[in-house]
């Protein structure tokens, strides 16, 4: 951790009382002039850090920006140990991390980034990924999982972050299987999950789980593309003072609470709480298809009530001529009727 990092964490830590240069040298064990430097980026970075003559540095109010130290500190404090990267611009948060994992980076991390020039959704779909009103972060994990176990990654990525959100925003949010997470009937935040599977023996190598967030609107709207099914979660003007950061770390640290516990899928009674499609219609769309064509596999059936969600997080239906189904995420996508 920087020495920036390490004042602005002092900073936050005492936000009523003053720190002398002095005393933040002593602590950080290093020199009156470094605490200075530090100050200085810190405030051109936005930071309302007041310096008052023989009283010291006082941090009156801190910008919306994405501090790695910050969400490492708060997850820290929740017992969940692992680094915490925040770039200003990437080409996709995933995409990087594989990056890394090919350089030979092998411990778990998390990477975040203020944008996204070519963000990702699933089925080669785009990720609308605006610099500063969205948030957008990859978790890098080293599971011992069968491919298809860490399949329920998502599941446990969109119950983790339904729920924080929710304590965040006060909203009723809601889930869409499998991976779209909605707020006032607009879809909020996508999840990515992608993996490495050695050749020789079908090992799980790796896992990215990656969460794209709208957390504003941006000026000036979303694409025309989406803008009809596009939301955020705030669409007030409220108090943005860390609040990406703060988002970030309750969402990661709902994450971890149930990855810790992964055997007893202690999330699927959340996902399933917040199930969108549980007891309603719904239009069932195959692979390569467009919404209103069937697939010549279901036979007609284009159409069914969902009952629930298995353990498998398999979405159970029932066709129109009564016959009940299973159906995994790879096979078919829903639309809500």
């Amino acid at each position: 951790m920087t020495v920036k990092e390490q004042v602005l964490l002092l900073l936050e830590k005492q936000r009523e009382t003053a720190l002398s240069g002095e005393e933040l040298a002593q602590q950080l064990s290093v020199t009156r002039a470094s605490i200075w430097k530090a100050v200085k980026s810190l405030q051109k970075d936005g930071y309302a850090i007041e310096a008052v003559n023989n009283k010291g540095y006082t941090l009156k109010k801190a910008p919306d920006i994405l501090s790695a130290a910050y969400i490492e500190q708060s997850l820290k404090r929740a017992g969940i140990d692992i680094k915490v990267k925040a770039e200003r611009e990437v080409s996709s948060t995933n995409t990087v991390l594989k990056q890394y994992v090919s350089k030979g980076q092998m411990e778990d991390m998390i990477l975040l980034a203020e944008e996204q020039t070519g963000g990702r959704g699933r089925r080669g779909r785009s990720f609308f990924s605006p610099e500063g009103t969205g948030l957008y972060m990859s978790i890098l994990l080293h599971p011992l999982l069968t491919p298809g176990e860490a399949a329920m990654l998502t599941t446990m990525a969109a119950a983790a972050e339904a729920a924080a959100l929710d304590r965040i925003s006060g909203e009723d949010v809601k889930i869409k299987w499998v991976n779209d997470v909605w707020i006032r009937n607009k879809k909020i935040s996508g999840i990515l999950t992608e993996g490495s599977v050695s050749m020789e023996d079908g090992h799980l190598e790796y896992v990215i789980v990656g969460i794209g967030i709208n957390v504003y609107e941006p000026t000036g709207g979303f694409p025309e593309e989406i803008k009809d099914v596009a939301g955020a979660v705030f669409t007030n003007d409220i108090c943005r003072e860390n609040l990406r950061n703060r988002i970030a770390a309750e969402v990661l640290t709902q994450f971890f609470k149930y990855y810790q516990k992964l055997p007893d899928k202690e999330y699927l009674e959340e996902y399933r709480k917040r199930s969108i499609a549980i007891g309603r219609q719904v239009q069932i769309i195959a692979p390569g298809k467009e919404e209103g064509q069937g697939s010549e596999d279901t036979l007609g059936r284009d159409h069914a009530l969902v009952l629930g969600v298995d353990d498998e997080c398999h979405l159970l239906v029932q066709y129109d001529d009564g016959t009940t189904d299973s159906l995994s995420n790879g096979e078919i996508s829903i639309k809500i009727k």
